[in-house]
C-alpha cells in the first residue's frame, strides 16, 4: 500500500511537470505566433503608409515620393497613421503601446542619390531612344575651335585681293542685332513665356550653384578676346554618355521652348531653367540662347576657315577697311570671319527656335547667310527651307548638350520644377509639399502588448 502511494505522488509530479511544459510550450508557440502576426501586421501597416506616395509626381514624373510632413504635421502624422493601421490589423487581443519613425531616406540625401536611383528605374519605360548617340556622334565628330586653331592662323597679308561689290562689314550687322536683343529678335511672334517668378530660397536648389553660362563678347575687335570666347567650349559632349539616364529623363519629363511634354506647368521653359537656373522663362531663354550662339559661332568659324571662297571675300573686305594701315589686314580678316560666323549663328538660332535642325558642322551647301545681304535674316533662312530636316541637331538637342555638364545642379533644379508643379493648385500652406521633405524609405519601431507580454519590433521599408 505504501509503494502505491509513492507511485501516485511520482506520477502526479511527472504529470504536473509535463502539464507545465506543455503550457509553457503552448505559451511560447502562442507568443511566437503573436510575434509573427505582429511583424506581418507591422509590415502591412508600413506598406499602407508607403502607399500614400504623391500620385501627381508618380503620374507625371514616374517617381515614388512620400511626404514626411503631411499637412505640416511632421513625422508624428506618419506614426499616428501607422499606429492606427497596425491596431486595425492586429485586433483586440493586441495593444499597440507606441510607434515611432526611426529613420528616413530623403530624396536630396547624398546629392540626390535616391532621386537618381528612381530615375534609373524609370528610364527603361520612357522614350530611351531620344537620340543621345546621334547627338554625341555629331558633337564629338565636329571640329571645335582650339588654341591650336588660332596658333595656325595665317597672319600674312593677302596681296592683290579686292572687296567684292555689295560685301559689307558683318560687325555692323552684329551690332544692329545686339542693340535690339539677338535672343529675342529670332523668336517666333507667337512665343509665350510664363510670367511666374521663381523664388529659389525655399526650393531644393537653394544654395546650390551651377556651372556658369557663357556668351560672346560680340565686338569682334580683339583677336585675343575672340580666342578666349571660341576656345572655352572644348569638351562638348563628353558628359553625354556619363549622364545619359538623367538626360533621357529630362528630355521626356520637362518642357522646353520647342517641345511641351507636360500640360499645365508653372514654367513654360523648364529645361532652360535646369540649365540656367534664372527666376523667369525670359531670363533662362536668353542665357541659353546666348550659349547656343557661342557654340554655333565656334562651329561656323571652324568651317569658314576652310572655305577659300569666303575667306577670299573677307580678305578683300579687310583690305578695304585697313587701307589706311594695311598691316592690320590679317587680324581684321579673321575678326570679320568670326563676325560673319556669328551672323550665321543667329540664322542657325532662328531655325532652331522654329523646330528646325542645324548641322553641327557646316558645309558650303548648308551655309545660310551671304556677306552681301546679312541683314535679311528671314530671307536667308527662307531660302534654306528645302534643306534636309533630318540632318543636324534641333534646339532640344543643344539643350541636352548644355545640360550634360550641369547635371549635378540639374537634379536639384528638376526637384524645383516638380515642387512648383505639384503645388500649383494648392489652397493653403499646410497642403504645400516641400520636396526637401520627400522621402523614399523609412524605418519604424513599435511596442505591442499581448497577454501581458511586450513585443518589440523594428522594420524598414522603401520604394
Amino acid at each position: 500500500m505504501g509503494n502505491k502511494g509513492y507511485i501516485s505522488v511520482f506520477l502526479t509530479l511527472i504529470l504536473s511537470v509535463m502539464l507545465a511544459l506543455i503550457t509553457a510550450l503552448i505559451t511560447l508557440i502562442d507568443l511566437s505566433g503573436a510575434k509573427s502576426r505582429s511583424a506581418e501586421a507591422m509590415r502591412s501597416s508600413m506598406s499602407s503608409v508607403r502607399a500614400d506616395y504623391n500620385r501627381y509626381l508618380f503620374d507625371q514624373y514616374h517617381v515614388l515620393f512620400l511626404n514626411k510632413n503631411p499637412n505640416g504635421e511632421g513625422v508624428g502624422k506618419l506614426e499616428a497613421l501607422a499606429e492606427e493601421r497596425l491596431s486595425d490589423n492586429l485586433g483586440e487581443s493586441y495593444e499597440v503601446k507606441d510607434v515611432a519613425v526611426t529613420g528616413v531616406t530623403g530624396v536630396t540625401d547624398q546629392n540626390c542619390l535616391e532621386f537618381k536611383n528612381q530615375i534609373k528605374k524609370a528610364v527603361p519605360y520612357l522614350a530611351a531612344d531620344y537620340g543621345l548617340d546621334k547627338i554625341m556622334n555629331e558633337v564629338q565628330e565636329g571640329n571645335p575651335v582650339s588654341e591650336q586653331t588660332f596658333q595656325n592662323l595665317n597672319m600674312s597679308r593677302d596681296k592683290g585681293v579686292k572687296k567684292q561689290k555689295g560685301d559689307k562689314d558683318p560687325r555692323r550687322t552684329v551690332r544692329a542685332y545686339q542693340k535690339i536683343g539677338v535672343a529675342y529678335v529670332v523668336l517666333p511672334g507667337d512665343t509665350c513665356f510664363s510670367s511666374y517668378v521663381v523664388d529659389k530660397s525655399k526650393l531644393p536648389s537653394a544654395g546650390v550653384s551651377g556651372l556658369q553660362l557663357l556668351s560672346m563678347d560680340g565686338k569682334f575687335d580683339d583677336i585675343s578676346r575672340l580666342e578666349r570666347d571660341l576656345t572655352q567650349n572644348s569638351g562638348l559632349g563628353q558628359n553625354l554618355l556619363q549622364e545619359s539616364e538623367g538626360l533621357v529623363y529630362a528630355a521626356n519629363c520637362f518642357n522646353c521652348l520647342t517641345d511641351q511634354v507636360q500640360d499645365d506647368t508653372v514654367l513654360s521653359l523648364e529645361l532652360e531653367y535646369l540649365i540656367a537656373g534664372c527666376p523667369t522663362d525670359a531670363e533662362n531663354y536668353k542665357k541659353v540662347a546666348n550659349q547656343i550662339l557661342l557654340i554655333r559661332t565656334g562651329c561656323n568659324f571652324a568651317y569658314i576657315l576652310t572655305d577659300q571662297s569666303k575667306m577670299g571675300r573677307l580678305a578683300g573686305l579687310a583690305s578695304a577697311i585697313c587701307v589706311v594701315f594695311p598691316p592690320l589686314e590679317p587680324v581684321v580678316k579673321y575678326l570679320l570671319a568670326a563676325a560673319w560666323s556669328y551672323v550665321e549663328a543667329i540664322a542657325d538660332l532662328y531655325r532652331l527656335v522654329r523646330g528646325k535642325k542645324v548641322p553641327y558642322m557646316k558645309s558650303a551647301r548648308t551655309w545660310i547667310t551671304d556677306l552681301g545681304n546679312l541683314s535679311n535674316l528671314a530671307g536667308a533662312v527662307g531660302n534654306n527651307e528645302e534643306e534636309d530636316d533630318t540632318s543636324g541637331l534641333d534646339y532640344k538637342s543643344y539643350l541636352l548638350v548644355l545640360l550634360a555638364p550641369r547635371m549635378k545642379t540639374a537634379y536639384y533644379r528638376m526637384l524645383d520644377v516638380m515642387e512648383l508643379n505639384v503645388n500649383r493648385n494648392i489652397s493653403s500652406d499646410e497642403e504645400y509639399f516641400h520636396l526637401d521633405d520627400a522621402i523614399t524609405a523609412f524605418g519604424m519601431s513599435a511596442e505591442i502588448e499581448y497577454k501581458g507580454q511586450t513585443i518589440q519590433l523594428q522594420e524598414e521599408i522603401g520604394y
